[in-house]
């Protein structure tokens, strides 16, 4: 929706992105407030409700009409798609849990709650870091084990009874828990440099061209990326082109196209350092599907299965 949202912008004339730019910095002003339980002050109110009028019905009323509050779990969304969200009035409420944790860890309390985190402890649950900046985990929603499983009970818990999560994250001064990513998918490159592939997949995946994005890095000289292009978004940008195809795959390996998406991940990862840039990708002419193994059903990228079923197409990466 966000990604959607931008590109739609991006071909808008110059009052009309005048007139949204307005609109948001409003809007953001009066979420500010009241996530810091404050009041709106009246005239920034009224200014709230032009900009209601003009820009945000419009996106709301393509989401139903009605809809002020979205849950956000299963995977982690960046703090500028949460921001954009308030500004509008829709808040979206990030958490964090497992299967094992009976779902919900933490979440966004309805005010003071910090964008980037997953929010604050919520019931009887406690958290703290443990080896490697891992997630522990204790409370009531926690399982006992797994089923007729001991052997894979005794390794997710610690001796003292903490849950291991295999999540890596850090706790603030004010309890607000933040993700840093999945310790299994912690990167190490040739070179020594670690790589946290998930913000910076993030960062990716909130453009309107992509889709999905896998970054490969480990035991690796340099980052690369399997990329899956979004293709309804792109086919549109092929015809302002003059591009014509006859299947994805060939127009994916269009140079032309290839061109396009090397200038896009310049600019997104211009602010990375070197060492995290993506030097070479590969553009994917289908996506990532769950029938096929590739992501679950909350559609996170099962890296290993997606590393083993493409591994020619990654070696030729490294191996020109």
């Amino acid at each position: 929706i966000y990604a959607g949202i931008h590109e739609m912008l991006s071909t808008a004339s110059p009052t009309k992105k005048k007139i949204f730019s307005w609109a948001v910095e409003t809007g953001s002003l009066v979420s500010e407030i009241k996530r810091n339980s404050q009041k709106v002050p009246f005239l920034l109110n009224q200014k709230y409700n032009i900009a209601n009028a003009l820009v945000f019905n419009k996106i709301k009323t393509k989401l139903g009409g009605r809809l002020w509050f979205m849950p956000c779990g299963g995977a982690s969304i960046s703090k500028e798609v949460t921001q954009f969200f308030d500004a509008m009035g829709i808040h979206i409420t990030v958490g964090y849990g497992m299967t094992e944790t009976t779902a919900t860890v933490t979440a966004f309390p309805l005010t003071k709650y910090q964008y980037g985190t997953a929010g604050k402890l919520i019931g009887d649950s406690q958290i703290k870091i443990g080896d490697n900046d891992e997630i522990l985990v204790k409370g009531s929603g926690v399982m006992k084990g797994y089923y007729k499983n001991p052997d894979e009970t005794a390794k997710i818990f610690t001796a003292d009874g903490w849950m291991k999560t295999g999540d890596a994250g850090i706790i603030d001064s004010e309890g607000h828990l933040t993700i840093t990513d999945r310790i299994k998918d912690l990167m190490k490159t040739s070179n020594g440099k670690y790589i946290a592939p998930q913000p910076i997949e993030n960062m990716f995946s909130n453009n309107s061209y992509i889709s999905q994005i896998m970054l490969i890095a480990d035991d690796k000289p340099f980052v690369s990326a399997l990329i899956v292009p979004n293709f309804e978004t792109l086919e549109e940008k092929l015809k302002t082109m003059g591009i014509t195809f006859t299947n994805w795959k060939d127009a994916v390996e269009n140079e032309k196209v290839q061109a396009f998406y090397q200038k896009l991940i310049d600019d997104i990862q211009v602010n990375l350092s070197g060492f995290e840039k993506i030097k070479k990708f590969i553009l994917m002419s289908a996506d990532f599907e769950i029938h096929s193994g590739e992501i679950t059903p909350t559609l996170k990228i099962k890296r290993n299965i997606v590393l083993e079923k493409y591994s020619d197409k990654i070696d030729l990466i490294y191996n020109k």
